[in-house]
């Protein structure tokens, strides 16, 4: 069910039909997701432990209240049939074994089993608030007899005391149904003979950056300290400098005003940007505050903040660069992440893209230099703040976009694909409402297995792009 309303209410009727033989049958329920899907402002007020979304925190499980009976068929609860279970989803979870037809429990009254041949029913009512009997009086029985629309379904719905705290919520469950012949198996009980054989779950991925997940290096061959007590390293320009190839560099908690060109191999390690290892750029040139001009380079746990063309730039063509664990912020109508054609195997993953930008990120290639990138992945990553061009502009071919959120707002599109061969899998596309994947080229892109915003992906896409499957919920989010 989606967009639940409190107070909400409605029916649907399970049909059981066991040819020939006559049989024991039993059921079982089980919670597969129960989380917070966001937080937002007034779901906080109410939710005091919506703090880590898509981990088990949901409200949703407890508000959203379900009843079973034996129905005779005509979808509606009367007078005399058997409610067998009710309550919350998330007890209906812990119920264990359910007995319907047993050798000491049948629901449709009497005892024996489930006779062979014949079609007996089970209601299921549901409510997003606190769900009370209501039996009517029985009908003419049979299946759509009058039906639940004529007759109500036997249940009222009382959604006043539903607050925000299920707002965002998610839950999932699975339903599990079982029959085993009754001949010569005449002490068979659900409770004891009956083990529900449940398929794997298979976990959702958590998407977005998680900038609080990184941890600096413990062993630094060079380290950078703005406080003074090395006036020689007290840049990071100077730490880069003096740092040999293959070495790591170690930047200390402090704002440096300067920009910074990464021009030989190494790793440069700020003190995460959470604690605001910050890297201010000065220059409003080409040039950006972080600029990556040598391969095999590891840039991580800064918050750079742009002044010129890029807050980080990959200047020149280059190989297997990886940024992780930054937020990088765009100077007003520049870019966030900016890189030239010519790149190839790439990282770039849990960082935070801000800023008032033209291209919030922009990966250069064929289409627009005439040297062609290849293999530059974006994993984990977070698209804020706001564009007037694309938030992901990708000309790398044989590249990856998953597990990233795309919140920021765009009148263009949030990616403008540029080679067809990119996998674009497992990502949130939050906004409603505006184009998220543009194809521009020849082909169909793969786009398979997103959460689009809405329920339709046919209005949020452009040029040849295959979305389906898709997904009908947010991932969960870091």
């Amino acid at each position: 069910f989606h967009d639940l309303k409190p107070g909400d209410i409605g029916e649907d009727t399970i049909s059981l039909h066991v040819n020939d033989n006559d049989a024991w049958l039993c059921a079982a329920a089980r919670i597969t997701d129960d989380s917070d899907q966001s937080c937002t402002e007034p779901e906080l007020e109410d939710d005091l432990t919506c703090t880590d979304p898509g981990l088990g925190q949901g409200e949703l499980d407890d508000e959203l209240n379900f009843a079973f009976w034996a129905d005779d068929g005509d979808n509606v609860y009367e007078q005399e049939e058997r409610i067998f279970l009710q309550g919350p989803i998330s007890g209906i979870g812990a119920a264990g074994q359910i007995a319907l037809a047993d050798s000491q429990t049948n629901i449709w009254g009497g005892q024996g089993p489930f006779p062979g041949g014949q079609t007996k029913y089970i209601g299921k009512a549901w409510c997003f608030g606190e769900l009370t009997q209501a039996p009517v009086a029985p009908g003419e029985g049979g299946p759509l007899s009058g039906g639940a629309q004529a007759r109500g379904t036997g249940f009222t719905c009382n959604g006043e005391l539903v607050n925000n705290a299920a707002q965002t919520d998610q839950v999932k469950g699975d339903l599990q149904f079982y029959a085993v012949q009754s001949r010569n198996n005449s002490g068979f009980t659900c409770s004891e003979n009956y083990q529900p054989d449940w398929p794997d779950i298979v976990e959702r991925p958590i998407v977005g950056a998680l900038l609080s997940a990184y941890t600096q290096p413990t062993t630094c061959d060079v380290t950078v300290d703005d406080n003074g007590a090395n006036p020689a390293l007290d840049t990071i320009q100077e730490g880069v400098n003096a740092a040999s190839a293959g070495q790591t560099v170690c930047v200390e908690d402090g704002t440096y005003v300067e920009d910074v060109n990464v021009n030989k191999s190494l790793t440069l390690s700020g003190d995460g940007a959470t604690a605001t290892s910050t890297i201010n750029g000065v220059g409003t040139g080409e040039a950006g505050a972080l600029v990556i001009s040598a391969d095999n380079v590891i840039v991580e746990g800064f918050n750079v903040i742009g002044t010129g063309v890029s807050a980080i730039r990959i200047q020149g063509a280059h190989d297997n660069v990886t940024i992780r664990y930054n937020k990088a912020v765009a100077a007003t109508g520049k870019n966030a992440l900016l890189m030239n054609g010519g790149q190839s195997n790439h990282t770039i993953s849990h960082n935070v893209f801000e800023g008032s930008a033209s291209q919030l990120v922009y990966v250069n290639g064929f289409a627009s230099v005439a040297t062609a990138s290849t293999n530059v992945d974006f994993v984990n990553n977070t698209f804020g703040g706001s564009a007037t061009g694309p938030l992901l502009g990708m000309e790398a071919n044989s590249s990856l976009v998953s597990m990233n959120k795309f919140s920021g707002t765009t009148p263009f599109t949030s990616l403008e694909a540029w080679e067809s061969d990119l996998l674009v899998n497992e990502n949130n596309f939050n906004v409603v409402g505006q184009i998220h994947v543009t194809n521009s080229v020849v082909g169909t892109l793969n786009a398979e297995n997103n959460w689009w915003g809405d329920g339709d992906p046919s209005n949020n896409i452009g040029g040849g792009v295959d979305f389906t499957p898709f997904e009908v919920s947010a991932f969960p989010e870091n």
